[in-house]
């Protein structure tokens, strides 16, 4: 929902919408280190989101408040993750671990780049999910007086 004192503009419809896309997986991961205290040092991505350089990278850098790194075939989606757990599954050696598969078979020799999160950002990503979580409560009061 915009307010009467938001900016209406194409930049901010599609940053929204890029805000929107992660607005479930920071509220898990808000959980997560807020509350269980769990310790994140790098996310990798991969995925539609980072189809184009820099762009979903900057904004999940932001929205985890941590460092995000994607390689050479970070456009690839789902359907690639699940190939590769299928071949760890098929391919594994004794007590090696999904990360150890990962590092040494699949990306070992892979170039990528990291991005850490601009200050700036995060501060506007964690205003963006207080309305955001708030503005929940607007979805349910529409979803239940739907006919």
């Amino acid at each position: 929902m915009r307010t009467p004192e938001s900016r209406f503009n194409l930049a901010n419809f599609m940053r929204v919408h890029l805000f929107t896309s992660l607005g479930a997986l920071k509220t898990g991961m808000d959980i997560l280190i807020k509350q269980e205290g769990v310790q994140i040092d790098e996310i990798f991505g991969h995925g539609g989101l980072f189809k184009t350089a820099g762009v979903g990278q900057s904004i999940m850098a932001a929205a985890m408040n941590t460092p995000v790194s994607v390689m050479e075939t970070a456009g690839e989606g789902g359907a690639w993750g699940i190939a590769l757990l299928a071949s760890y599954m098929i391919h594994r050696e004794e007590g090696e671990t999904l990360e150890q598969y990962l590092n040494e078979k699949v990306f070992n020799g892979e170039t990528g780049t990291k991005m850490s999160p601009n200050p700036e950002d995060v501060k506007g990503f964690d205003e963006f999910i207080v309305r955001y979580t708030k503005g929940l409560a607007i979805e349910r009061a529409a979803v239940d007086n739907l006919p």
